[in-house]
């Protein structure tokens, strides 16, 4: 776990970025119709579409301000831009960094490359069986030998077991 003051300026960091959020999902929701004469009688505000997602906006934003003065009132703003220039500068060694930037693009190229263009079971396949292979062969826990099999084990049933229950029960037909 991280220390302290660490923790709170990843507060001040994370705040901030949910307040921008906030700021866009009621940005969105300002440009959504508001009233209407669609049916032939008048609309009024309450019943509009827009009226959600202003308040889910609303509430990101006040209940981020509370955790950004709480880090702040905590101590999370000192050598916050000493802290913050020492961590880009360590990104080239940083193992955390390095596994989000791989599992992302991972899931990019799963989500964008393959499903719709590659038969939906064989693209989940693949996808499971690498991002396993990556992250869990390396760990130096156990044999390879023992992992290999398992991992093959979960990259064919796990898409198959999904295909079935989302057909069977949700009647949802996978890509």
């Amino acid at each position: 776990m991280l220390p302290r003051k660490a923790l709170r300026r990843a507060d001040i960091f994370a705040s901030s970025l949910m307040i921008g959020l906030g700021v866009g999902v009621i940005v969105s929701a300002a440009k959504m119709p508001w009233t209407s004469t669609v049916t032939g009688s008048q609309n009024v505000w309450y019943v509009s579409p827009g009226l959600f997602p202003a308040v889910v906006g609303a509430l990101l934003i006040l209940f981020n301000l509370k955790v950004l003065s709480h880090a702040i009132k905590d101590g999370g703003a000192d050598r916050l831009f000493g802290s913050t220039y020492d961590w880009i500068r360590g990104l080239g060694r940083n193992d955390r960094v390095h596994r989000v930037v791989l599992i992302t693009v991972l899931m990019a190229v799963y989500v964008f490359g393959a499903v719709g263009r590659v038969n939906f079971l064989l693209a989940s396949g693949l996808f499971l069986f690498s991002s396993i292979a990556l992250f869990w062969w390396g760990d130096g826990e156990g044999k390879l030998q023992k992992k290999i099999p398992l991992t093959i084990l979960v990259a064919v049933a796990v898409p198959y077991l999904f295909t079935y229950l989302f057909q069977t029960f949700l009647f949802v037909p996978m890509p």
